[in-house]
């Protein structure tokens, strides 16, 4: 089993942990949105009503494994635990509202990677979104990524080009929306009910 840094906000300590693409719940969770991706519409809704359309329940039953995934991986990512909690909700609404227009707004504005710029932590991103592959739809995606932050980079960034946001990050693996050379992750892209006064 290969190990990763994570950490654990409540503490501040740097730990490491199973790699998030090598645990029985990624396959599974990847699985599951891919299975959820073909049903959606531009706008990343679900219309039940079209040609060969899925019942709301195989929809529900499918999407509750996405669910469990997340929250099988989330415990080896407690620097993530708010986002993912915010992200589960997001999803359940998304359900609650009959897979209407998805809103990923509480998860987007509780996922805060530039708080924690160390080398080589991973994170593990869902939301519904377009990507910079020329989809300009916003399907669910799942996205395992670390950070890239190596000390001189680190430095740079404190002396000569001070950009609070900025992360540089290496995508591990991910669902086929990101099956592109265009490897970025803009907060723009994600589908919300209003767009948030800061992006992060």
């Amino acid at each position: 089993m290969t190990e990763i840094l994570v950490h654990d906000a409540a503490d501040g300590t740097i730990a490491t942990a199973q790699r998030v693409v090598e645990h029985p719940a990624w396959p599974v969770l990847k699985d599951a949105v891919e299975e959820i991706r073909p049903w959606q519409s531009k706008d990343g809704s679900i219309d039940f009503d079209a040609e060969d359309a899925p019942s709301p329940a195989a929809v529900e039953k499918t999407l509750a494994r996405v669910i469990g995934a997340v929250e099988e991986l989330s415990p080896l990512l407690p620097h993530d635990a708010a986002y993912h909690r915010a992200l589960v909700a997001d999803l359940r609404r998304w359900a609650a509202d009959g897979f209407r227009v998805p809103d990923f707004l509480d998860s987007l504005l509780a996922f805060q990677p530039a708080r924690n710029r160390i080398d080589g932590l991973q994170h593990l991103v869902v939301f519904a979104m377009y990507t910079q592959n020329g989809n300009p739809d916003r399907n669910l995606e799942a996205v395992v990524l670390t950070m890239v932050w190596p000390d001189w980079l680190a430095e740079l960034e404190a002396t000569r080009y001070d950009n609070p946001l900025f992360c540089g990050i290496a995508f591990e693996d991910f669902t086929s929306g990101y099956d592109t050379h265009s490897a970025v992750l803009f907060p723009e892209t994600i589908a919300v009910r209003e767009a948030p006064e800061r992006f992060t």
